[in-house]
């Protein structure tokens, strides 16, 4: 009998585990041509989700043996993939969310190997990353945003600076 994936967030653990998956892969495919916002109650698999258009759009395709993705995919495309994930840290100032921004593009870009000239502004950085990574891999550039909404609740209690970090996303998205 298969283990429940309790707190695992990522597709790659939960398959290779051989913990109970529930397939929701048939959306994958829709999901390619434009902007998604996805928006669901908390718990209700959102990271997992994520983590599988990260596999996916990366071309792991022995990740997905028994699937729908598996034979409904061009896993001969393999896209460049920005992760932007705001779970770890708490951001209670305004000063602790820029310098989460700028460690989680610089990671991306060594994950990439790239240099990023920008130092100081994140919007600009985070543009030259995705243009970099295009032009170094010649495909559209897939980016990921995870717990989008954390830097403001993480300031809940301080509404100046839960205004400052919606500022610093809205200058930054």
């Amino acid at each position: 009998m298969k283990l429940l994936p309790i707190g695992i967030q990522t597709f790659k653990d939960i398959i290779e585990g051989g913990f109970y998956y529930v397939d929701k892969t048939h959306f994958i495919p829709k999901l390619t041509s434009k902007y998604y916002f996805l928006s669901r109650p908390r718990r209700f698999g959102k990271s997992l989700f994520l983590d599988t258009l990260k596999e996916a759009f990366s071309s792991n395709k022995e990740l997905s043996k028994g699937l729908y993705l598996h034979d409904n995919w061009n896993w001969e495309k393999r896209y460049p993939v920005i992760t932007i994930n705001f779970t770890s840290g708490v951001m209670s100032s305004s000063q602790l969310l820029k310098k989460n921004i700028h460690h989680i593009l610089e990671t991306n870009a060594k994950r990439y190997e790239l240099n990023l000239e920008e130092k100081e502004v994140i919007n600009i950085k985070f543009e030259e990353l995705i243009t970099k990574i295009y032009q170094k891999h010649n495909m559209p550039v897939v980016v990921l945003v995870d717990e989008y909404y954390k830097p403001i609740l993480d300031a809940i209690e301080n509404i100046e600076v839960a205004r400052e970090n919606r500022e610093i996303l809205k200058d930054f998205y």
